[in-house]
């Protein structure tokens, strides 16, 4: 018995520019962002200093901007949250890196995973 994808439904399949390292199809309702900007701070849960930016997880070849140096922890990252089939993702849109006054701005195709062997992105409140 087939089943039919309703019109809030797509498929979005990724190819092997995929950050995650393998083709997945993702069925079912397109992932959608969090309305409104949120920040996190960045403390990874194991023995890493840190995360290397990830790219976008939708799939795609988005031009990363913003990425110049990857995020410490104690960095500060201001983004929209995406809920994505197994994983919490944040679209970065501006940071601040730990230690530092100065925000990095306008970022483009920058990714942070909110887990990673435990919790690495933790709320702020602004």
């Amino acid at each position: 018995m087939g089943s039919k994808l309703s019109s809030a439904q797509k498929t979005t399949t990724t190819n092997d520019a995929n950050p995650i390292g393998e083709n997945t199809s993702i069925t079912g309702n397109v992932p959608q962002s969090s309305e409104f900007t949120e920040t996190y701070k960045l403390q990874h849960p194991g023995t890493c200093t840190g995360m290397f930016w990830r790219g976008d997880p939708r799939g795609g070849n988005t031009p990363q901007k913003g990425n110049a140096s990857w995020p410490r922890n104690g960095s500060v990252l201001k983004g929209k949250v995406y809920d994505m089939p197994g994983m919490k993702w944040l679209e970065v849109e501006s940071w601040k890196q730990a230690g530092s006054s100065t925000w990095v701005t306008d970022c483009k195709g920058i990714w942070m995973q909110f887990d990673q062997g435990g919790p690495v992105l933790h709320k702020v409140n602004d």
